[in-house]
């Protein structure tokens, strides 16, 4: 019954992860980030504040970008990112293709959607991702002060950030958080890799991105793609200083949660519910005692891929393992295990390795006061175990050592004094995990686990 509990439990929260990522890029053409009336307005203020005549060609960019996101130092997970949508390279109406001929697009799009990811908002409350500039130049509009908690396309105003390039290039960074956009203004320069601002949901938007577009020049009608590939009908080479694939394939959040992680949609932030230390013994919200929940998050997950979990003890032998078949293409998946955690204290590994890239975590395990740390000495043996209740301790030298058993709860449920090479003990038919402690002098020389079937 546990298994199909989490399975359901599984299914929807990746349904609602999906969704919530789907809605990043459910602009179209009547909906766009930018209106055609900001983009008069845009094109105005570069016309007023930019390079007056800048002499460029598509095909001989100087620029060179590098990516416009940056990560706090206080993040921690493998990547933060999935690409929402590229621009759109159909001319056709009603019709969308991006740069490697695929569908990750809409139609109109005219530039990048880098959508934070997993946990959005979580991400934009605690300004764990930040817009930085793609390339030096000198800002050309800057905007802040607006609303960023949006959930839908409409006409309100982002904050944002434009920057035109000494090559008469300019770059579009939109969507960004209230309060956070620089405090350079326009005329001032900036360096590449330079903050501009948070990632956020203001203006046009359905969640937190980066909306990223890039113009040749100082107008929309000479916008280009800085990502580059067979079906780019706009430049004729990458813009990126090291472009990335179209599809970036990997685990890129692998964690350890006390209980199930919250999706409320959007514009409500998620409860992680992730933890990286657990006292024994644990229960957390709703789940069977000693269990904890272990997450991975998928970008681009393809059909047929074998993703591989494991648990490494702290010596980096492997404690428990499993694996995760994929049945679809998704944009974004998001997957949860019951798995009972360890007993004995220490550092713990939980990796996953999909499509060849591995991503980890590290967790600890402390016990409560009362439950002994484990020692284990060759000289101690504890059999059968597990057991009935009945066990054989052996000691090889005994000298009326003091023999004292704990229960999971830290209390004692026997204590004896070992003066036989071989002693045998009865904790009764109460199943359970169970911890003993030797003591010779006052000192303990040697602990151990026991288990009750």
């Amino acid at each position: 019954m546990r298994t199909k509990i989490t399975l359901i439990g599984t299914i929807i929260l990746t349904a609602i992860s999906n969704m919530l990522n789907a809605q990043i890029a459910e602009q179209n053409a009547e909906n766009p980030c930018i209106t055609e009336t900001e983009y008069e307005q845009l094109q105005k203020l570069v016309a007023e504040n930019g390079i007056k005549s800048p002499q460029f060609k598509t095909d001989g960019n100087t620029v060179s970008l590098e990516w416009p996101l940056k990560p706090a130092e206080s993040l921690k997970d493998c990547s933060y990112y999935n690409i929402a949508a590229y621009v759109d390279h159909d001319a056709n109406p009603g019709t969308f293709k991006d740069f490697n001929c695929g569908t990750n697009s809409y139609d109109g799009h005219r530039g990048t959607d880098i959508a934070t990811w997993p946990f959005n908002f979580y991400k934009m409350d605690n300004d764990l991702v930040e817009v930085v500039a793609a390339a030096p130049g000198t800002i050309v509009a800057v905007h802040d002060g607006e609303f960023d908690r949006n959930c839908s396309s409409n006409n309100l105003t982002a904050n944002y950030a434009m920057i035109q390039h000494s090559d008469g290039s300019t770059a579009l960074y939109w969507h960004m958080k209230n309060g956070s956009v620089t405090t350079k203004i326009v005329g001032q320069t900036v360096v590449a890799g330079e903050h501009l601002g948070m990632v956020g949901s203001s203006g046009s938007a359905s969640g937190p991105h980066l909306h990223f577009e890039v113009w040749a020049g100082a107008d929309v009608s000479t916008r280009i793609d800085p990502y580059f590939g067979n079906c780019n009908i706009l430049n004729n080479s990458s813009w990126w200083a090291a472009q990335k694939p179209a599809k970036e394939t990997a685990v890129v959040k692998a964690s350890v949660h006390t209980t199930d992680a919250v999706f409320p949609g959007c514009p409500n932030t998620e409860t992680p519910n992730e933890s990286n230390s657990y006292e024994q013994p644990f229960q957390g919200p709703g789940m069977t005692a000693g269990y904890a929940k272990f997450y991975i998050f998928i970008r681009d997950e393809v059909n047929g891929l074998v993703g591989n979990m494991s648990i490494l003890n702290p010596d980096q032998s492997v404690y428990l393992s499993w694996t995760y078949n994929s049945a679809t293409d998704t944009k974004t998946r998001t997957f949860a295990w019951s798995k009972k955690l360890p007993l004995n204290p220490g550092t713990y590994t939980y990796k996953a390795t999909y499509n060849g890239i591995t991503c980890s975590s590290n967790f600890d395990i402390s016990l409560a006061a009362g439950i002994p740390t484990l020692i284990n000495f060759t000289d101690v043996q504890v059999y059968p175990n597990p057991s009935n209740g009945k066990f054989i301790i052996e000691v090889e030298n005994p000298n009326s050592q003091v023999l004292t058993v704990f229960n999971i709860l830290g209390d004692k449920v026997l204590e004896t004094t070992i003066t036989n090479s071989k002693t045998e003990i009865n904790l009764g038919n109460q199943s359970g995990v169970y911890f003993y402690q030797l003591k010779d002098n006052n000192e303990i020389f040697s602990t151990g686990k026991m288990v009750v079937k």
